[in-house]
């Protein structure tokens, strides 16, 4: 009989671990508490340059493909379900809302999200900031800015690609950066760019003081470096605030099941060795909730796979 692993998490790399897993003789079983395979890349609607073989593609048009792989290797996919408990005597006991399931191992793929108003809790008038149309925190939304002061809050990859996007078509984009600009070189030089070209302001390092939503606009008041104090009134605000790992849950399953306790590093992620296994035996995990130095598909999708390979190794050993 073929041994069952659990997957829990059906993104980049819970697909990719699923389909080594197939192929190295196993029996996957893919969980997610969404109702479709694909993680983050079912809202990104970029297309990925970096990723071989896919040019052209989407995040959402890569997380089809992905999808239509899983189906036709017949990979059993449990969607729309949550894992509920996790308990151990020898083998794994996973219960959840639809399902009870025996597994010998598992496979953590649970990824991370993007931060939203709880990052800037601390800054008053930010508890308004979802009642407008006009603020946006999810870095897979482009929003239409043709003619409008925009502000930008983040200094990373996805703040400074999106503060070129709109560069060209807005009246112009103030570029909040609270300490160091962590983007790629490639993307601080466009943004160098349209600073000389006078289409980008960047205020670094800066700290916002308040927010006010007046009418559709929004009111800022910050201080940038050694200035003052200074107000701006913009039509859009997006935040770009970096990602937390989607950990906290599986970790409390853990441990209230009695299976053991994960070891995590100081921000949050699941600490691994350099082969993916986690503090708790025969429970691997890969992929973004790892804290990969370069978090994308092409790093996700090998994570699973070597995900994949260590659990075969180890389960080799008792045979």
């Amino acid at each position: 009989m073929k041994r069952a692993i659990a997957i829990i998490g059906g993104g980049a790399a819970g697909m990719s671990c699923a389909l080594w897993l197939k192929h190295l003789g196993f029996y996957p079983i893919l969980i997610d508490k969404r109702d479709r395979l694909g993680g983050s890349q079912n809202i990104n609607p970029f297309h990925n340059t970096w990723y071989l073989g896919m040019y052209g593609k989407t995040g959402k048009e890569m997380a089809g493909d992905f999808c239509r792989h899983i189906e036709v290797e017949s990979i059993p996919t449990l969607l729309g379900d949550r894992v509920q408990t996790i308990t151990r005597n020898g083998d794994f006991k996973l219960r959840t809302g639809k399902h009870e399931i025996t597994v010998q191992g598992i496979v953590i793929a649970t990824g991370q999200r993007f931060k939203r108003e709880e990052a800037i809790a601390e800054i008053p008038g930010s508890d308004r900031l979802t009642l407008s149309k006009s603020v946006y925190f999810n870095p897979g939304i482009i929003p239409i800015t043709h003619g409008q002061v925009v502000a930008i809050v983040g200094g990373g990859d996805n703040g400074l690609s999106l503060a070129t996007m709109l560069a060209d078509t807005a009246k112009q984009v103030h570029l909040f950066v609270r300490s160091e600009i962590r983007a790629f070189g490639s993307y601080q030089q466009q943004v160098f760019e349209y600073i000389k070209a006078g289409k980008i302001t960047l205020h670094k390092p800066a700290n916002i003081h308040r927010f006010e939503l007046c009418g559709d606009r929004i009111d800022m008041a910050f201080q940038a470096g050694n200035n003052s104090e200074q107000e701006l009134r913009v039509d859009s605000l997006c935040f770009r605030l970096g990602f937390t790992p989607n950990a906290e849950e599986i970790v409390q399953l853990f441990e209230k099941g009695g299976v053991g306790c994960l070891e995590l590093n100081p921000q949050g992620y699941i600490k691994t060795d350099e082969f993916l296994r986690t503090s708790i035996p025969k429970v691997y995990a890969a992929g973004d909730v790892t804290n990969p130095r370069d978090p994308c598909v092409a790093t996700a999708v090998a994570a699973g796979a070597i995900a994949a390979r260590s659990l075969d190794e180890d389960l080799q050993r008792e045979l």
